[in-house]
């Protein structure tokens, strides 16, 4: 079963703990933000403008990192 990223209970220092499985996560402070944006409800481009106006970094460095974000999220079992 996903945990959806709403149901995540998340601290300002990335401490995400997982009702669903009962773990706790530590994020880093990308991770932390990224988390934050999706459960707002940013969508994948209003993320990405974000991350390069946040973090000065061009599209293609912004896409590949949410990319490989998006596939560390699959890995753990969280879902958008």
């Amino acid at each position: 079963m996903k945990t959806q990223l709403s149901d995540l209970l998340l601290n300002d220092r990335g401490f995400a703990f997982d009702p669903v499985r009962g773990e706790t996560y530590q994020l880093n402070t990308t991770g932390l933000v990224l988390v934050k944006m999706l459960q707002t409800g940013m969508t994948e481009a209003q993320i990405l403008e974000a991350m390069q106006e946040k973090y000065e970094v061009d599209e293609n460095t912004a896409r590949r990192d949410l990319e490989g974000f998006f596939d560390e999220l699959e890995t753990i079992g969280w879902k958008a």
